[in-house]
């Protein structure tokens, strides 16, 4: 079975081997990132070959998920390569190498204003701004520390005029287009302008990749509630929230980002430093340990691993004690909470509410989704069943866009099920492949009685399996092989009615042609045997061949051939 929440892990110098990326889905994977800020060119092809083989070999839907860069406001060079900055000293942040502290991007600090902070260095320096003067930002630093060239600039809840996608990151995007990458993650996202200029480039370049938006400004922390709506994804970028958000509020903040997230349908990944003393360590501390619980606690849908699997010394490890962590975590806490209001389509939400409370009334352990686009599946896995979901689909590349959700198990069927197909053969299909059980009870939303993808507008129940008769049933649902001689091997005898007691005694279950009298119906199911009367064959089932009585309908069901 799937697992609920889903690992994605860094690819880098530590595991890009195909031996590798094989033994980590092996052991949880579901999808790699590719971060351009330290690939070059022609690496996504490599790396998208390389899992294109691994899905083959594995049977998986490994996706690819790559992570641009976009622009940074950093420190151009210094001399020497750093600068010892000393608390109370004044500097100038300026438009050319004159200046104490030049900048590669001066024009985006023309919205600051007196008394605004500026973080250089990931936090290791921080300064406040005394005034705006003709040739850049007057400072006083706050605190002492060493900035070293092309140091990291955070100016926290200022909407910077940086852009937000470069012609580095189009070069990758074109190169990714190529290989139907299936995800394109977001940096520095502030508004819902930068997701939706995002949108229109892949779209002019054919892709119909998802966005994974990354909320690690304290601007894009303020503006989620219309940057949300737009994306596919949100991520919980921790490493520059920490620079822009007091370190104390990051968790805090996980938690209302992953909650807005899923008011609107969207699922969110939680990212940086989940394991990272494994960068180095066999083990995670007991400290980054309960950090992933809190996380799956806190309803994530997909947690990364950066470092640990990218430079690391054991990110194979790595992704097991993840993958560990959350399969404990998840046994342990039934079904996890959904949205508490819920801001998108009504209907579909509807829909997928309807499908958790009757696949949990009747205890069905599996939900079917007929999507054409995966929203349909997207919405069931934002409403947290406590069963799995099967996501039916034509077209592959979808297939592993849907593997990241959670708790979702994409399966691709042929293109013909698109075409008028019933819903029947669909199910007959998935059972005979092996996605479903024979007898296993399934709650099924669709689009029948049209389509069976798209349009979501039906929800039922149906039993899997090829339908070859019904009758009335007593006693237990039985699965196993059917027999027509009383001394025949199998579980299930199809009697004729003169058959001696005794010899019906031994089958688990006695299917009647004919109408069964209450002391025979009564002597069988004392001794614990289903019994079937009045049974009507719409196809007679061949000695030896496995069927399932469903004891509550009288329906009987056979192995699809």
């Amino acid at each position: 079975m799937m697992p609920g929440v889903k690992i994605i892990a860094t690819v880098g110098p530590s595991c890009d081997t195909a031996e590798r990326i094989e033994s980590m889905a092996v052991a949880g994977m579901t999808a790699i990132r590719v971060n351009t800020a330290h690939v070059e060119k022609g690496y996504i092809s490599r790396i998208s070959g390389i899992l294109a083989g691994a899905n083959k070999k594995l049977g998986t839907r490994l996706s690819l998920i790559v992570d641009l860069k976009g622009p940074e406001l950093r420190t151009d060079v210094f001399p020497g390569g750093s600068l010892a900055v000393s608390k109370g000293t004044s500097y100038l942040v300026g438009r050319d190498k004159e200046s104490d502290i030049p900048v590669n991007m001066p024009d985006a600090l023309a919205n600051v204003a007196e008394g605004d902070p500026i973080i250089m260095g990931d936090g290791a320096v921080r300064l406040a701004v005394t005034g705006i003067v003709s040739k850049g930002v007057r400072v006083n630093a706050v605190n002492s520390g060493v900035l070293r060239s092309r140091s990291r600039i955070n100016v926290p809840g200022k909407l910077l005029d940086l852009g937000s996608v470069t012609e580095r990151d189009i070069s990758y995007i074109k190169e990714g287009c190529k290989s139907h990458v299936g995800f394109y993650a977001l940096s520095f996202v502030q508004s819902r302008q930068d997701v939706i200029k995002l949108s229109g480039i892949l779209q002019s370049n054919g892709s119909d990749a998802e966005i994974i938006s990354k909320i690690e400004t304290q601007k894009g922390l303020e503006n989620l509630h219309s940057i949300a709506p737009v994306s596919d994804w949100i991520m919980v970028a921790r490493g520059d929230l920490g620079v822009e958000v007091p370190l104390h509020e990051v968790a805090i903040e996980q938690k209302s980002i992953i909650h807005e997230s899923h008011r609107y349908g969207v699922p969110a990944i939680v990212a940086t430093q989940m394991l990272e003393s494994m960068t180095e360590n066999p083990s995670p501390t007991r400290a980054e340990v309960a950090d992933v619980t809190n996380a799956i606690l806190d309803n994530t849908d997909a947690l990364m691993l950066s470092e640990e699997t990218a430079i690391g010394k054991y990110p194979l490890d790595a992704v097991r004690y993840l993958r560990e962590i959350s399969d404990f975590v998840e046994s342990g806490s039934g079904e996890f909470p959904e949205p508490v209001s819920f801001m998108g389509n009504r209907v579909a939400y509807s829909i997928a509410r309807a499908s958790k409370v009757i696949s949990r009334e009747i205890g069905s352990h599996t939900i079917l989704a007929f999507t054409k686009s995966g929203s349909t599946a997207r919405m069931i896995s934002a409403v947290r069943p406590g069963a799995r979901i099967v996501a039916a689909v034509t077209d592959s590349d979808l297939a592993c866009r849907l593997s990241l959700l959670r708790g979702v198990e994409p399966v691709v069927v042929p293109e013909e099920f698109s075409k008028g197909k019933a819903l029947q053969e669909a199910v007959e299909y998935l059972q005979k492949i092996g996605t479903l059980a024979l007898g296993e009870r399934v709650v099924v939303t669709s689009g029948s009685p049209y389509f069976l993808f798209g349009g979501t507008t039906d929800v039922r129940v149906i039993t899997s399996g090829r339908f070859i008769g019904r009758g009335y049933a007593s006693g237990k649902s039985i699965r196993g092989r059917i027999t027509s001689d009383p001394h025949g091997k199998g579980e299930i005898l199809l009697a004729t009615g003169r058959e001696e007691l005794d010899l019906m005694k031994k089958f688990k279950a006695v299917l009647f042609e004919s109408r069964v009298s209450a002391g025979v119906r009564d002597t069988l199911a004392g001794a614990g045997i289903t019994v079937v009367g009045g049974t009507r064959l719409a196809t007679q089932p061949e000695d030896g061949s496995e069927v399932f009585i469903d004891a509550e309908t009288g329906v009987i069901l056979a192995s699809s051939p």
